[in-house]
């Protein structure tokens, strides 16, 4: 089956596309998955929302007090 992998930028613009072809739909989206970087990304087969992958924030930085 033939799938795409939206990623877009934070403001949810798209940014990139992937074209797939897996045996499935867990298969694209275990592949989806090993791609995300933080960034919110969807997975589609033709015009069948697969899922959709929320943007992670990352970790706030905190400041150290030096002494």
């Amino acid at each position: 089956m033939d799938y795409r992998l939206y990623v877009f930028d934070r403001s949810g613009h798209i940014r990139g596309v992937t074209m797939l072809t897996c045996e499935s739909d867990e298969a694209a989206t275990a592949y989806a998955t090993s791609q995300g970087d933080g960034r919110p990304m969807a997975l589609w087969s033709v015009d069948r929302e697969i899922r959709r992958f929320d943007a992670v924030d990352e970790e706030p930085v905190r400041a150290r007090r030096w002494r």
